[in-house]
Order: structure tokens, then C-alpha cells, then sequence
């Protein structure tokens, strides 16, 4: 009974103030803290019975699922990275110019149309041949109470409907993967959007979920998104996704989104942009003190005999109007 007393001292204290606070107050470690906030919420729970037994629910799942989907979801073995197109590309030609960006994340108030009309605009001025994007093409709906607030767009067909609009305005092919606001959709419903948006739009081509490879001129270009946090310093953290990948199948070429954050590098034999953000810094980013890169790359790559001979990104920064 004072275990419980206890508990609940602390875990409403923990709401009014931070686990840090909690902490500090009462001297005791962040797990005791988190203990301590479990117990008083499960307070009178664990008594409940399932509605159906164990071997029913057992048999339920087998009938629908593999023993290899099941033991999937058990571990929180992720999506099939490499589920879509595998494109091999060849040019004619041993200079191929690239129109390249990042979280758009279309439906939210810091998207802006304007933002997508410019990059077409100097994909057409620069006579690209494709584009690739890295992923979050829509902002998603999260299901956190507060974000409602931070959308134009609310529902996934509104945004789905919404991106649909803006990548027909090209003709060109837009090769592209999922990134984490895109899958907020397959998490909390089997929303495939950036796969079924594919389905919907000719010219664009779904790769992969978070990553996914596609063959230019026989060298290896691979979309890279992610669900990790930004690095102190820029470029770090495309260094350590370089670093993590194995030495038989790093790209020639790696691309990455998630971080908002834009800078060019050559390390361990691979040319690596992260590609900013084709949309403005949020509100959750401001609270986080993070900045945001807002715009674009075009690529220019020399290839020959399947090598990458030189690199060239060229960054186009956005601004507000």
C-alpha cells in the first residue's frame, strides 16, 4: 500500500514537471521514475481476461499469417526495404544531370506549392532527365493530438490527393521511397501512400521503404531516409550511415533525407548529399532548436565504364514569400 502511495506521488509529480525533476526531487533513477509512473497507471489493470483464449487468437493468426510474419512482428522486424522497383537506368551519354529533393511532406502548413514549382522550374532550366526524392512526400497524419494544428491538408486523401496534383505537373520519372511520416499511414491503417500513389501516377516509381537502390549508367544510387535524430555536426551523420554499411554493398552514390539538413561529402568511396527539405522548419523542429535547410539539389555525375568520374551538387536555397 505505501509502494502504491508512493507511485502515485511521483508519477504526479512527474506530470506536473519532467523525469529530470522527478529525479532530482525524490533521488532516485530515471528507471525507479519510470517504475514507479508504470504502477500508478496500471493501478487496477492485468486482471482483465482475454476475450478469446490464447490458442484461439494462436489459431487465428496462423491461419492468416506465416510463422516468419508472426515471429516479423514479434521482433519489430521492419518493412521489406527492398518491396518495389529495382530500376536500372542507362543514358546514352557519360554526363547525367539530376534533379534531387527531400521531404516535402505535403499537407502541412510548412509545405508551400510554390516550394515544388520552383524545383520544377530549374529541373526544366537544367534539362534534368530524372528526379529522386528520399522520402516523407506527405507530412501524414501522426495521431499526436497537437498536429492537427499543423496541417492544410487533413487525411491522408486530401494529402494524397494533394501530392497527386503536384507530381503531374511533370513528365519526367520520380523514383522515390517512403520515409517515417509517410508510413505513419501503414502503421495506423495499411496506408501504402507513396506505393499506391505510384499506382495512381505513371511516372512515379516506388523503390523501396526507408531505402532502396536504382542502377544509373551501372553505378549504384541508393535513397536513404531513416528514423534517427540530427547530428551536432552536419555531416556526421552521413558519415555513421556510410560507416554501418557493409563494405559489399555500399552504393556508389547515397542520398539521404529525415534530418532537414543539407551538405555534400566524399568519404570511404561514396558520394553522399543530404538533400535539406523541400518544405520550412515546423513548429516541433523550433521547440527542438533544429534548423532547417530548405531547398534542393541538381546533380551533375560524370560516369564512365560503371565509375563515378566527378560529383557535382549544386544546392538552390528557399525562402519564404
Amino acid at each position: 500500500m505505501g509502494s502504491m502511495k508512493r507511485a502515485k506521488e511521483v508519477r504526479d509529480y512527474t506530470k506536473d514537471n519532467d523525469t529530470k525533476m522527478a529525479m532530482d526531487n525524490f533521488g532516485i533513477s530515471r528507471e525507479t521514475v519510470r517504475r514507479y509512473c508504470r504502477m500508478a497507471n496500471n493501478e487496477g489493470k492485468g486482471n482483465e481476461k482475454l476475450p478469446e483464449p490464447n490458442a484461439v487468437i494462436w489459431k487465428k493468426l496462423t491461419d492468416r499469417l506465416t510463422l516468419a510474419e508472426i515471429k516479423a512482428f514479434a521482433n519489430g522486424v521492419t518493412l521489406n526495404p527492398n518491396e518495389g522497383e529495382q530500376p536500372i537506368i542507362d543514358f546514352d551519354c557519360e554526363e547525367v544531370t539530376i534533379g534531387y529533393c527531400t521531404d516535402t511532406h505535403i499537407g502541412s502548413i510548412d509545405f508551400k506549392d510554390y516550394l515544388w514549382e520552383s524545383f520544377l522550374a530549374e529541373c526544366d532550366k537544367q534539362q534534368v532527365s530524372m528526379i529522386l526524392h528520399s522520402g516523407d512526400l506527405i507530412e501524414g497524419m501522426s495521431n499526436r493530438p497537437d498536429q492537427v494544428y499543423n496541417l492544410e491538408d487533413i487525411g491522408y486523401s486530401a494529402q494524397m490527393n494533394h501530392a497527386e496534383r503536384l507530381i503531374s505537373m511533370t513528365d519526367l520519372p520520380i523514383y522515390i521511397v517512403d520515409g517515417n511520416h509517410d508510413r505513419w499511414g501503414i502503421k495506423s491503417g495499411g496506408i501504402f501512400v507513396v506505393k499506391d500513389l505510384a499506382g495512381r501516377i505513371p511516372n512515379l516509381h516506388f523503390i523501396g521503404h526507408d531505402n532502396g537502390d536504382i542502377i544509373i549508367n551501372n553505378t549504384k544510387w541508393r535513397l536513404w531516409h531513416g528514423e534517427d535524430g540530427s547530428s551536432y555536426a552536419t555531416s556526421y551523420r552521413v558519415q555513421k550511415v556510410i560507416e554501418s554499411l557493409p563494405t559489399d554493398n555500399k552504393p556508389d552514390v547515397l542520398l539521404c533525407g529525415h534530418t532537414h539538413k543539407m551538405v555534400s561529402l566524399y568519404t570511404r568511396g561514396v558520394n553522399a548529399v543530404s538533400g535539406g527539405a523541400l518544405s520550412f522548419q515546423s513548429s516541433w523542429m523550433r521547440s527542438k532548436k533544429l534548423e532547417c535547410h530548405t531547398g534542393f539539389y541538381i546533380l551533375k555525375a560524370g560516369i564512365k565504364d560503371g565509375k563515378i568520374i566527378y560529383m557535382e551538387p549544386r544546392w538552390y536555397p528557399l525562402h519564404k514569400i
